[in-house]
């Protein structure tokens, strides 16, 4: 059976809507030069599995019906799989016909072997769990890239963006092929690395993940594990916010970036040369206009508002707020503006790129992620346990105490699936309000400096924003010493 790899972009659609001229865009690319489009429609659904990394669907073309079941190797990875195909004529009776399928390989007869259950909707104790029937639209193109026979997708529907998948056989210099490829495409056309199905085409916040490591898995498997949910929370967030980029998708856009920084200093040994020159460039300006963005969020939402609320007068405050409201403004644009960018596009590009590369390659000593785990964790903590009392440090090193426990706290978020009970109930939930009250702290310091650059604020704002910032470094330091010294050691489960 033959192993494939697949990029799959996403596309906001050409300007009249049509997937006729986004296929004309594609078509004037040196790739699909010479390259003959075969169009059809059809109508696809999805059979629901439980099995991990399986999925099934059926396919109506002209009244011929065709099972078509996928299984994934690896990871689910937005915009990148590798996996393999399997496909049979299905007859009028489709559980009949699932049941033969399931029973045609023996990689099947587990995955499948309740299909036929699911098979007609009308057959379903609970009808609104069943995947609804899509009319698809497609055009393929044969392409020959530097000797690889690449099969390139376009489809789209009612319900869907249309999306380009890029796919070749796993080969030597598939991987080449299939990027190179793809990097032609964003350069030429309004495509970008598509998020992972679950987000395709929510509107909502994209959160965090729960992850769930395996205890067997390697510390190369953890890694492209992780990256792989931060990568969904990421380009979920940047997918949904199309239709309106909200403060809250500015504010997970933000955290996704930190998980992805946090995982990097966890996995120091695994930044090479192609992410230091390629990538990481780009995640700090991508990354600087989502704190900027974030910081006038959270002055003009947050901490204008507070004050306002404590002073004698909340009117006198309103002509500030406003004017904090245009910088807002300017700062969400900005990150609007990156994330319709080539060069936003082509970091997404580089990124999958290089997680794809990564998840290829073997360790010549692979070792299980729990020993790993446990000694980042026990390290990451006595950075933050060994720390004098709080109120004592300065400004400058309390925020380095909230950055290692905010890092702690998403350390064990990645490794929750081999940590005890009460680290992931009660020591994480004192991390976050470690977390908290500093960061009140240190958005009152920065509230301070911002209200000073801004010509509408008067000396007595000024003032009150200083005498606010100090008293909330304060409060803030005893609390934060109250729940450091209050927090266990977190413990990996006892029997690992």
């Amino acid at each position: 059976m033959t192993m494939w790899v697949e990029v799959t972009l996403q596309s906001s659609g050409s300007d009249d809507g049509s997937i006729c001229a986004l296929a004309e865009t594609l078509q004037r690319i040196a790739a699909f030069a010479g390259a003959t489009p075969l169009a059809t429609r059809f109508a696809t659904r999805v059979i629901p599995l439980k099995a991990p990394g399986w999925r099934l669907s059926v396919e109506t073309l002209e009244g011929a019906r065709t099972l078509c079941a996928v299984e994934t190797e690896g990871a689910p990875m937005p915009g990148f799989m590798r996996y393999q195909t399997f496909a049979r004529p299905a007859g009028e009776d489709l559980s009949a016909s699932l049941i033969e399928f399931a029973q045609a390989d023996e990689a099947l007869r587990g995955p499948l072997a309740k299909a036929y259950r699911q098979a007609e909707p009308e057959a379903v104790a609970t009808p609104d769990a069943i995947a609804p029937e899509l009319e698809v639209e497609r055009i393929e193109w044969r392409i020959d890239a530097s000797g690889a026979d690449i099969l390139a997708t376009l489809e789209t529907s009612a319900q869907t963006l249309p999306t380009l998948r890029l796919a070749a056989p796993s080969v030597n210099g598939a991987l080449d092929a299939v990027f190179s490829v793809a990097g032609e495409v964003i350069d030429a056309a309004p495509f970008c690395i598509a998020p992972d199905d679950e987000h395709a085409s929510e509107a909502e916040p994209v959160y965090a993940a729960t992850l769930d490591l395996p205890r067997t898995a390697t510390r190369r498997e953890a890694f492209v594990a992780i990256a792989s949910s931060v990568a969904g929370q990421w380009f979920g967030n940047a997918a949904a916010s199309r239709s309106g980029l909200g403060d809250e998708h500015v504010h997970q856009l933000r955290v996704a970036q930190r998980r992805l920084k946090t995982l990097l200093k966890l996995f120091r040994d695994y930044v090479d040369d192609v992410w230091s020159t390629r990538i990481a460039p780009d995640l700090t300006w991508f990354g600087d206009l989502l704190a900027d963005a974030r910081d006038w969020d959270v002055f003009v939402d947050k901490t204008l508002p507070a004050y306002a609320e404590s002073d004698d007068s909340a009117e006198r405050w309103q002509t500030l707020i406003a004017a904090a409201d245009v910088k807002r403004r300017v700062a969400r644009d900005k990150v609007r503006d990156a994330l319709a960018s080539k060069r936003y596009a082509r970091l997404t590009l580089a990124f999958v790129e290089w997680l794809a590369r990564f998840a290829s390659q073997e360790d010549e000593s692979p070792t299980r992620f729990v020993s790993y785990a446990e000694k980042r964790i026990r390290k990451d903590y006595r950075r933050i346990a060994r720390v004098p009392d709080l109120a004592s440090l300065e400004a400058h090193e309390r925020h380095r105490v909230r950055i290692h426990a905010k890092r702690l706290r998403y350390a064990l978020e990645f490794f929750r699936s081999v940590t005890s009970r009460r680290t992931r109930k009660d020591t994480a939930k004192l991390l976050g309000e470690l977390q908290t009250a500093l960061g009140e702290a240190n958005d009152a310091a920065v509230a301070a400096d911002r209200l000073a650059s801004i010509p509408e604020a008067s000396d007595y704002q000024r003032g009150f924003a200083r005498a606010w910032g100090a008293a909330s470094a304060r409060k803030d330091a005893q609390e934060g010493e109250r729940l450091l010294r209050s927090m266990r050691r977190p413990r990996l489960k006892a029997s690992i």
